[in-house]
Order: C-alpha cells, then structure tokens, then sequence
C-alpha cells in the first residue's frame, strides 16, 4: 500500500508539498499539483481517514440519536437523512437510548468524543439542555427531530400533534361517542404532553366527560398497548373508542382486543396516531394520523449540511410539518 513518502518521492516534492496540495491548505502551484495528483493516481493512494479530518478539522460524519431504533417512524427518518447526506459525502453513526435519559447523554459525549461534525437527536428527556450544552461546548450543531424544547435555541424539525389529535377525537365525537379512552406514553416529551393536550381539548370542548381511569399511560410499546387495552377492555363500563398515542401502543391494544374476543369496530373504535407497519395487511385498517417521517428526514439533512458548511449561521430554523387524518376501517358510529 502506497504511503505519502511514495507520493512524495515520485512526485520529486516534500511530504509537506503533498499535504498541502491533497489537504487544499497553503499555496501549491498548479505544476507541483499536478504532479503531486498524477503520482497519486499511479501509485492509488488512498489518503487515511482520520488524517484527512485532523487536516479540514472534519470527520464528514454525523451521529443519529434515536429513542427506539425499531420503530418504523424513526428508521424512515434515518433511511431518508442518511440518503441525503451521503449524497454530500457524509456518513452517519446511528445510536438508541431505549428512552434511558444517562444512556442518551453518554451517547452524546460519545459522539462530540468521536468528533462528528453535528448531532440529530430525539430526546427522551425532558429537559434536554444537558445534552445540548454537551453538544455546543463541543462546538458540535445540534438538531432536534421529533421533540421540541423549551428556552433552548436549536434547530428543530417535528410534526404537528396537539389539533391532529384534537381533529381525530372530534372525528370519534361526531360519530356519536362518548365513552373515549386514551393510551399514551408517559415519558415526559413534547409528543406526548402535546397528544394528551388535544384529547382533553376535544373532550372539554365538545363536552364529552372526561372520564379519569379511560386515561392510561405506560410507555410507547407494543407490550404497553396490550397491558393497558387488555385494562381497558376488562373494565365494568369500558369504553367504546381508544385513542392509541403512537403505533406500537396500537399494534398492543388490536392483539389483547383479538385475545379477549373483543371486536374492532364492532365493539371497540380504534384510531391511532401514527401509521402500522404494513397497514394494508392489517384488518381491519386503522383509522390514523398520518405522519410524514421522510421528509422529516430531509428537511434535517438540509438544514444541517447548511449548518456545517457555513459556520457563521447563527439563527436556528424551527419546522412544523403539518399531519393528516386517513380514515380506515376500525371505526363505527355510535347512537
């Protein structure tokens, strides 16, 4: 494998020649530069990584944070983020906090330690500034995605939830319902506190009694969804439509529904916030919000790749990407 001295030697220039003209740093006349790329060439010198991101002082890598990396919504970020930015020649590094916060902020310090050039970062805190802080004092841009937060100035890319959800429980109203119940998670995020801010909303402002044990929290998984629909469907009065916060929590509820022989919609309305994995496989096809995790995705990649390549932005971009309601099969009017 050919070395810098081999370049150096039959371009007849120093190795500090070679460095400069490789590394686009100093003068290196057009003549010595030829050469210098001409040897290259002959010889198929393939420049070390890590000394190349020493010289620009980039490592043209971007590090991924992500709550739950089997959850479909977040793998559609990640496939559509990275698609972008490798076509801007970056690569990413992809983590998972499984919603522990002392996992997601030592996997922060771990990605400013391996000097990535920024952060995309799904919190599963509350209170994200130490993270963040992590980030700047490591002169590492950071972007929110999926989250937002208070009093900390960053970029941030998320959906709509709070009038989504209102929307999707007002459609349940208008169909004669309620008794309405909600799963949602309880980590304390802004997806989740948002959701539960339309429900109540919709309720109170229909009217519609808001009834204390058909609010039920747990966490966004399919195993949370099964224990508390199973919960819900057992009860002497239970409801007869289920709000489920996010997919997984839908899949759980659709399986302990199916096990106690409850029928959707028959017996129960269902309606979720966020698309089923393979939805068109899945009877009957539930009623959602749609979500458009794609191009979360590339908004992020814009946004960053601008931020990287010109360090004197100082205003942070903040994007709220509107959701829509696509009506299925897993609801029945109710008189």
């Amino acid at each position: 494998m050919a070395t810098l001295k081999d370049v150096a030697r039959a371009a007849g220039v120093s190795t500090a020649t070679v460095s400069r003209a490789l590394g686009g740093t100093g003068y290196v006349s057009d003549e010595v530069k030829h050469r210098v790329m001409a040897a290259v060439k002959d010889l198929n010198y393939q420049m070390n990584g890590i000394a190349r991101s020493l010289r620009n002082a980039k490592t043209n890598t971007i590090g991924v944070l992500v709550p739950d990396i089997s959850n479909p919504y977040f793998m559609e970020i990640i496939r559509s983020f990275e698609e972008d930015v490798s076509s801007s020649n970056y690569n990413i590094l992809v983590a998972s906090s499984a919603e522990t916060p002392e996992k997601e902020q030592k996997l922060v310090e771990v990605f400013v330690e391996k000097r990535v050039d920024a952060i995309v970062l799904a919190t599963c805190q509350e209170d994200v500034s130490r993270s963040v802080a992590a980030c700047q004092q490591g002169g590492v841009p950071v972007l929110l995605i999926d989250r937002s937060a208070a009093n900390i100035d960053v970029d941030t890319v998320v959906e709509e939830s709070v009038s989504s959800t209102y929307e999707i429980v007002k459609y349940l109203i208008s169909l004669g319902h309620r008794k309405i119940s909600m799963i949602n998670g309880s980590a304390p995020i802004s997806t989740i506190s948002e959701r539960e801010r339309g429900f109540r909303q919709a309720l109170e402002d229909f009217k519609v009694p808001l009834v204390p044990e058909y609010i039920q929290h747990g966490e966004f998984t399919q195993e949370s969804g099964y224990y508390l629909g199973n919960r819900l469907l057992t009860l002497s009065d239970p409801p007869t439509a289920i709000f489920c916060s996010n997919n997984f929590i839908t899949v759980g509820l659709m399986v302990a529904a199916n096990n106690l022989k409850v029928r959707i919609p028959e017996d129960v309305s269902v309606v979720s916030f966020g698309e089923l994995l393979l939805p068109e496989l899945i009877q009957p096809r539930v009623t959602a919000v749609i979500q458009d995790p794609e191009k979360v995705g590339k908004i992020a990649s814009r946004i960053l790749l601008h931020r990287i390549e010109d360090k004197s932005l100082t205003a942070t971009e903040r994007t709220v990407l509107s959701t829509y309601i696509r009506l299925g099969d897993s609801v029945l009017p109710r008189s």
